[in-house]
């Protein structure tokens, strides 16, 4: 299973490239950020465009239009609605591929299942919906299914595992690490997940944080903040071996390129 390195723009070229899958965020516009990935999808990295719904936003189809004009990305989230009706979702996505989906032929369409907080049943339709759609070769597990969705901690395996059984061709991406717990990262990967992104290992390493240590969660939920992109400190100065430890710690290979 990849892991997609997400770091602030000025850890980028340290620790992004740690990974040949990227995972990048539409709602971002600084150049630096832009010329990066461009970069980095000229070398062939495999760049997964998300669709910028985020902390409950969802940007404007236009944004994500132009971004896979200039990103020129392998893979690409459709619209949804965070904690949303199934059918907003569906419905968005929906609209969003048959408007472009012949405009870029060479894209791969990803979506991701959402639902209301606690209705597994919406989900799980959200799902099936994508999975009859030929056009769909990609599915993201959003970070809420366990924590708004259902209270089974490893409701993102179980659900790999379903799509495994069910629909083998679809190819799986985990958004997010679930409160940053590694011990997720093994059971996605048997259960056929193919890739999974995550700012934890270096955002909370940037601030002093171990996702090892033993009160490491609890000490984020206290004093952890969203990624500041544009976060100017050099955090890998101070705590550099502490974000290659915890990038390792997600099964990330951080000493060839360092």
């Amino acid at each position: 299973m990849e892991f997609a390195v997400i770091s602030p723009t000025a850890g980028l070229e340290r620790y992004a490239k740690l990974s040949k899958t990227q995972v990048v965020l539409s709602q971002i516009n600084q150049q630096e950020y832009l010329d990066f990935y461009k970069k980095r999808r000229e070398a062939d990295d495999l760049i997964i465009l998300d669709n910028g719904a985020y902390e409950g936003m969802t940007l404007p189809i236009d944004n994500l239009k132009a971004c896979i004009e200039w990103y020129d990305p392998q893979v690409v989230a459709l619209p949804d609605f965070y904690l949303q009706s199934w059918r907003k979702t569906w419905h968005a996505s929906i609209h969003f591929l048959d408007m472009y989906y012949d405009k870029f032929p060479d894209q791969q369409w990803l979506y991701v299942p959402q639902s209301t907080p606690g209705d597994l049943h919406g989900f799980i339709s959200s799902y099936q919906e994508a999975a009859e759609d030929p056009r769909i070769t990609w599915l993201g597990i959003p970070r809420c299914l366990p924590l708004h969705i259902t209270d089974n901690p490893l409701a993102r395996v179980e659900f790999a595992q379903l799509v495994r059984s069910q629909h083998p061709r679809l190819r799986l991406h985990a958004f997010g690490m679930v409160n940053g717990d590694v011990h997720e990262l093994p059971y996605l990967a048997a259960a056929g997940v193919n890739s999974v992104d995550s700012s934890a290992p270096v955002w909370r390493g940037w601030n002093g944080v171990s996702l090892n240590g033993k009160f490491s969660h609890m000490e984020w939920e206290e004093k952890g903040t969203p990624v500041d992109f544009s976060h100017n400190v050099k955090g890998w100065e101070s705590n550099h071996e502490l974000i290659l430890a915890n990038l390792e710690a997600c099964g990330v290979d951080a000493n060839p390129r360092i």
